[in-house]
């Protein structure tokens, strides 16, 4: 065989391994990428200097207790329910929300009124709801002013210092 025969089956060849390797790859490729995100559902309460040594014998409007943080991703939204530990204990009336009340003075009361911002929370029973947002919080949480309203000035409480009311917060997705 001649040189020039030799070269050219040698290109020849070199050129079916070249385009055998390039046949067998593709163009393109595609890449599936996954990820999640879990839950979030919290409720935090931050009480004020105020929540504690309350002057029950006073009016008191709208007195700032606590913040309330709220936080869900749930796209449909939270609901913050409130609940009363002495109407759960049957301290109080149910028909006249959370009280205070004090287990020494003859079981005497005080009912109040919880806010949130500026809004009236209502009770049924022992349970109020706080918010109902139908849309998941902002990052970080969404707050609220917890608030409370009573008027001691006429209600004759006999002494005591331990007058007290528990508030329970409960978040649920909606």
């Amino acid at each position: 065989m001649s040189m020039s025969k030799k070269v050219a089956a040698a290109v020849v060849g070199m050129g079916v391994l070249v385009s055998a390797q390039t046949a067998n790859a593709a163009t393109s490729a595609g890449l599936t990428l996954t990820g999640s995100v879990q839950s979030i559902l919290a409720v935090t309460v931050t009480p004020t200097a105020s929540a504690t040594g309350l002057d029950l014998t006073a009016l008191v409007s709208q007195l700032k207790i606590a913040t309330v943080k709220a936080e869900s991703n749930n796209v449909t939204g939270y609901v913050v329910s409130l609940s009363s530990g002495n109407q759960t204990g049957g301290n109080c009336p149910t028909s006249t929300g959370p009280c205070f009340y004090s287990p020494v003075s003859a079981g005497a009361k005080l009912g109040f009124s919880v806010l949130r911002d500026s809004v009236g929370v209502s009770f049924s029973g022992a349970t109020g709801t706080f918010i109902n947002k139908t849309a998941r919080s902002i990052v970080g949480g969404d707050n609220y002013d917890a608030k409370v309203s009573y008027d001691g000035s006429g209600a004759n409480l006999p002494q005591a210092t331990n007058y007290s009311e528990t508030l329970t917060f409960t978040i649920a997705n909606q």
